[in-house]
């Protein structure tokens, strides 16, 4: 009898542990760090609770898949297939606006969506089209002229296309599919501009990331062979028909990608050797050429010295900058090169000028001015007499 009420009490004594040791409700039991498992009431345990998060499809309602995640942990990221889309992420809301950031921890239920692209081929044909001191942009000027040597090679079944190209330092240059700049694709699809702590490339007077920045030329900042890789999502090209010049016989030229990249490897020196290229500098002004470029001799930079210089008459107040052009052979093209108030360090030149918001030059008093502009150093100075 004794022994029966023994082996009884041994048993309770199991089940009352195995009860009190078995949790309850959505938790996770962990003990902190350095506390022995024992049954000292000091030693508190910590429960984290466990939060679900739902993955959703584009629509906002098909459920794709969920996880249990831990408090103040992070949802682990996967890719979902769909026949005939393109998965290009996943957003924190189901208008697709923002990106889903997965080093967030959840401190919550938590909705995540899918966001799919409906898989469509390109057929569209790019080149490089632009003006520096690179043979290729030479010959293309501005887009001007578009042959096989600018033309970037499509893969056979993805839409993407690559170009090696030899870059000098000032080049600036996009990618169109034709003379008239359609589908252009600017600094604001560069995915990077730098490498290594190098900045290779710019938007040219834009901060290549913003949206103004689509249209804006990429800007070469190192000399080099560059291979080009554009990568097009052709099924979300969008239109800016609120465009006052938005026609749809022009449409192509209002069309930009929230997608598409330009991505760039820098494969060492130039290839080919610099074009030979001669630059000339004329004033653009708003009196003396009523903000047209005019490419006539009385406008144009002539040596001095063995630099540039202009003597002209202003009036005051006249607002003005210098532009360029680039001469190889028998032909010359408009360049890439511009000469602002920025370029004016010298203090003495400073007492007779002053820059506008938009960095051009203004002149203090009417009289005649003479310009000296030095290619290497970037630097304009000037002097001035009453006439």
């Amino acid at each position: 009898m004794r022994k029966s009420r023994a082996i009884f009490m041994v048993l309770l004594s199991i089940f009352v542990s195995v009860f009190l040791l078995t949790a309850c409700g959505k938790s996770d039991s962990t003990m902190e760090p350095g506390v022995s498992n024992n049954t000292d009431s000091s030693k508190e345990t910590i429960e984290k609770t466990l939060y679900t998060v739902t993955f959703y499809d584009m629509d906002g309602n098909t459920e794709l898949s969920k996880e249990e995640v831990k408090e103040s942990e992070s949802a682990k990221e996967y890719t979902p297939q769909k026949d005939n889309y393109i998965f290009m992420g996943w957003y924190g809301t189901p208008s697709l606006t923002h990106k889903y950031d997965f080093s967030t921890p959840v401190t919550a239920d938590t909705k995540i969506f899918a966001g799919f692209l409906e898989e469509k081929e390109d057929t569209r044909s790019f080149a490089v089209v632009g003006s520096g001191k690179s043979p290729i942009l030479v010959t293309s000027n501005w887009g001007t002229v578009i042959d096989d040597s600018h033309i970037l090679t499509k893969e056979a079944i993805e839409n993407v296309y690559s170009i090696s190209i030899d870059l000098y330092e000032g080049d600036e240059f996009q990618l169109a599919t034709n003379t008239s700049w359609y589908n252009q694709r600017g600094a604001g699809y560069l995915t990077t501009t730098s490498q290594d702590g190098i900045e290779y490339f710019s938007g040219a007077g834009s901060n290549y990331q913003s949206n103004e920045a689509k249209r804006a030329n990429i800007k070469s900042l190192k000399s080099g062979n560059y291979t080009l890789k554009l990568t097009t999502y052709p099924g979300a090209d969008v239109y800016d028909t609120e465009n006052s010049n938005y026609t749809d016989e022009t449409k192509e030229n209002f069309n930009s990608n929230p997608y598409d990249t330009i991505e760039w490897v820098y494969n060492g020196e130039p290839k080919d050797a610099i074009a030979d290229v001669t630059t000339s500098y004329y004033i653009k002004s708003s009196i003396t050429t009523n903000w047209n470029d005019v490419y006539e001799d009385k406008y144009r930079f002539k040596e001095i010295d063995g630099l540039p210089a202009l003597t002209i008459e202003l009036a005051e107040k006249e607002e003005f900058l210098f532009t360029s052009t680039v001469k190889t052979g028998d032909t010359e093209n408009v360049g890439n090169e511009y000469v602002k108030f920025s370029n004016i360090k010298d203090k003495n030149s400073l007492e007779f000028v002053e820059g506008s918001v938009s960095d051009n030059i203004i002149a203090k008093a009417a009289g005649v001015y003479t310009f000296t502009y030095n290619p290497e150093t970037k630097e304009l100075t000037l002097t001035f007499k009453v006439k």
